[in-house]
């Protein structure tokens, strides 16, 4: 019996029959397998826009037809079907890339408008969760940008089309446009940012206060890129919410030299302090800084003091001496203390609330530690504070820090946790630390057992104690 020829038999019978068939049978197969498959119908079309735009070439009328058909999805842009676009308009961003390196600038510069506009069109909808469309939008932005720039300096393009372009986008619900203007500005010139900033601000005029935000953002920067402080004032003026927008403006004033006009402004923003809240403090720290100029010096003291008194720290008493010249910072540190002494003998019902709080904070910042540990003592401060301060000082003054250490233990031990209880074996071990750092390691042995024995019937704080070696 003859024997069977395994490799013929396992032969796939099919690339023979493909090759077998005539064009026209093979398209019919491929297109019934196609709507048979949507998958496979998907990628063969990416496959047909990719060659077309291989083969369109320098071909104006081609060429647009091939980018349109390139960036015209067929189905709703699931993840899958995104990642096929995202292929596409990266292909298309190759496309013109090479277009623009044959010497095609005006050509790429049209077709990459109208791939922008499609982009635009599609993206909200499209499932780009990795990102490859939103990267392939910057791309062909910046080369948007490259042949306008490109265009422009060969005399073959016309800087009022291209802001009437840039303006149309970026009035579109297409906000997130990766083409800001200040990237146009040396291809726009004078001319063409005049015909974006009237375009842009006649479509402000008529639009309504809600839609005015992002199209504000627009202007701001292109008042900015013309230097036109005026203007730039008139649009941030027409969104007064928050008073970083008066401080903006004042700010804005003040670089211009116009110094009286910027504390009007900040003057504006202070006023509308709500009830019972002290004012902006930026904006009190603009006006401050900018009264001296204009020979207001003694009112720039006056508000400072009273921002002291609202809010008593460290940063407002520094604000305060910077307004005033160095020989009468002594006399504001003096004021400031008495200030902060008055509130924390303030008495207080409550064992949680520390009055003398600002002092300490105040003395700490001031690099007085030694103070600010009399202050504590002397206005009786509650415990969590005297600890935060024993710690601060353990290593100079460990005999101060010893009685605030060993109530910490009892309060930890009290709570009768197994976490409280390690915390009480940690603070245990620092007290013993500082009794040896003072030389009366006994006193640490004696505090110890009388530990144990107090809290004999607490295994857990007693295994503590062991695994800390006490």
């Amino acid at each position: 019996m003859p024997r069977r020829d395994r490799t013929s038999a396992s032969r796939d019978p099919l690339p023979g029959y493909l090759a077998g068939l005539d064009h026209g049978a093979l398209v019919r197969l491929l297109l019934e397998a196609a709507a048979e498959a949507p998958a496979l119908g998907e990628r063969l079309r990416s496959a047909a826009v990719l060659a077309a735009l291989h083969a369109a070439g320098s071909d104006p009328g081609a060429a647009e037809a091939a980018v349109r058909a390139a960036l015209q999805p067929v189905a709703p842009l699931d993840a899958a079907r995104t990642r096929l676009y995202a292929e596409q308009a990266a292909a298309v961003v190759g496309f013109l890339g090479q277009t623009l390196a044959e010497g095609g600038a005006g050509l790429a510069v049209r077709l990459a408008q109208q791939a922008i506009e499609q982009l635009g069109a599609v993206t909200p909808q499209a499932e780009d969760s990795a990102g490859k469309l939103r990267e392939a939008a910057v791309n062909l932005a910046e080369l948007h940008r490259e042949a306008s720039l490109d265009a422009s300096l060969k005399g073959c393009s016309d800087p009022e089309e291209l802001a009437g372009w840039l303006a149309e986008r970026h009035l579109t619900a297409d906000q997130d446009v990766p083409y800001a203007i200040d990237a146009y500005a040396e291809i726009l010139g004078d001319r063409g940012l005049d015909a974006y900033n009237s375009a842009l601000s006649a479509a402000f005029d008529r639009s309504a206060p809600g839609e005015r935000r992002a199209l504000a953002r627009r202007l701001e920067a292109v008042h900015t890129l013309r230097g036109d402080t005026d203007a730039l004032v008139a649009v941030l003026a027409t969104d007064l919410g928050h008073p970083s927008r008066h401080l903006r403006i004042a700010a804005l004033l003040a670089a211009a030299g116009r110094v009286p006009e910027a504390l009007e402004w900040a003057e504006r923003g202070l006023a509308l302090a709500p009830s019972g809240r002290g004012p902006d403090a930026p904006l009190l720290a603009f006006v401050a800084e900018h009264y001296p100029v204009v020979g207001r010096g003694d009112e720039a003291v006056a508000l400072l003091r009273e921002q002291f008194q609202r809010r008593p720290d460290h940063d407002a008493y520094r604000a305060l001496v910077a307004a005033l010249p160095p020989e009468a910072a002594a006399g504001q540190r003096t004021w400031a203390l008495a200030e902060l002494n008055r509130r924390a003998a303030r008495p207080t019902t409550r064992s949680w609330e520390n009055p003398a709080s600002p002092l300490i904070e105040f003395l700490l910042a001031d690099g007085d530690p030694d103070a600010a540990w009399a202050a504590a003592r002397q206005y009786g401060v509650p415990h969590r504070a005297l600890l935060r301060l024993a710690e601060l000082r353990a290593d100079t003054h460990p005999a101060d820090a010893i009685p605030v250490y060993r109530q910490e233990i009892d309060e930890q031990i009290d709570q009768q946790t197994r976490d409280s209880f390690r915390a009480a074996a940690t603070w245990t071990a620092r007290l013993r630390d500082l009794y040896r750092t003072l030389g009366t390691p006994e006193e640490a042995v004696r505090v110890i057992a009388e530990l144990r024995a107090t809290h004999s019937t607490k295994g857990s704080l007693l295994a503590e104690l062991d695994a800390h070696g006490l």
